[in-house]
Formats: structure tokens, sequence, C-alpha cells
């Protein structure tokens, strides 16, 4: 039986235990990660955190759903009226070929001019790993916006910093 690669929603705070799980099982696991600088305790310090958070990838056969299920950290695989469905094989070759060797993206500590980007805003992402990706902006605040990718068969959400999106007009994606 083929192999397909499918998304798995985690637990918060939880998706290196998921990994470290399911890769401890042989399974394939991609959990692609951002360096960001951020102010803690009054300094500037290089933190690590997910790209997709609460989400990994990973490659499995129809056999193993439920061995991942009841995996600690897992609370589903992602699909159609509960059934688990795999995601394009291209889809994750994309996001790999746009992070460097330790599946890190580096993210700069802040834009130098600001994005007007709102909730319900069509947008198109024009850098980085998801560059090509077009979604719906579910909510923003003043850096970053939550944004329902539109390109896989179903809606996926990512944080993305505000800098790497664009708007763009929803007549021309139809």
């Amino acid at each position: 039986m083929d192999l397909n690669w499918y998304v798995l929603q985690t637990k918060p705070k939880q998706e290196n235990l998921v990994e470290s799980y399911l890769t401890l099982a042989n399974i394939e696991v991609f959990n692609p990660k951002i360096k960001e600088i951020r102010l803690i305790r009054a300094k500037k310090r290089a933190i690590t955190v997910p790209l997709f958070p609460c989400y990994v990838f990973a490659k499995l056969k129809p056999t193993l759903f439920d061995m991942v299920i009841y995996t600690r950290g897992v609370r589903k695989i992602l699909g159609i009226n509960g059934r688990p469905k795999p995601i394009k094989e291209s889809i994750i070759e994309t996001i790999k070929e746009r992070i460097n060797g330790n599946n890190h993206i580096y993210v700069p500590e802040k834009c130098e001019h600001e994005f007007e980007i709102c909730a319900g805003d069509y947008v198109v992402v024009v850098d980085g790993p998801l560059k090509g990706f077009v979604g719906v902006v579910e909510r923003a605040n003043s850096h970053k916006a939550v944004v329902l990718l539109m390109s896989m068969d179903y809606q996926v959400k990512a944080e993305i910093h505000k800098f790497l999106l664009r708007k763009v007009d929803p007549e021309i994606l139809e």
C-alpha cells in the first residue's frame, strides 16, 4: 500500500513530542520551524517555533491510522467527514524546498513598513517556505496573521508574518 502525507493536528505545544514518538515508530514526520527574534526578559533572543502551530505532517499508510491517533499529543488526522484525507506530495516538497537543512526559516525581527491586512482579506504569501500559497486571513494582530491556506485540498491554518503577505483581489482567484 502506498504511503501518503497527512496533516496531524496536535495538542498545543506538542509538535516536537509527536514528532519524537512517531519517529521512534519509524514514521516519517515533517515538522518545519521558524527561527524568530523575540524580546524575552528585556533581551533579544533567537527562539524556534513551529511553522504550523498545532500541526505536523506524517507519511503514513492507512493501517497506521489507529496507532497514530492514539499517540500522545495527537488530536486527530485531518480529513473530510471524519475520514483522513492525504495531501499532495508536492505541497510538502514545496515547503521543503524553501527551508534550510535543519527545517528552519529565519524571520526578521520587524518589518520596515505597516501592512494593512485584516480579517477576511484574501492574501498571497510572497516569500518564505509558503511562497505562492493563497489564503484568507482569519485574524491579524500588529505583526502576524492567521491565514486559512486554500492551496490544499482542504484549509489549513498557518500563522504568518504580515510582511510575507500581500492582499489580492478575490476575483483574480476564480
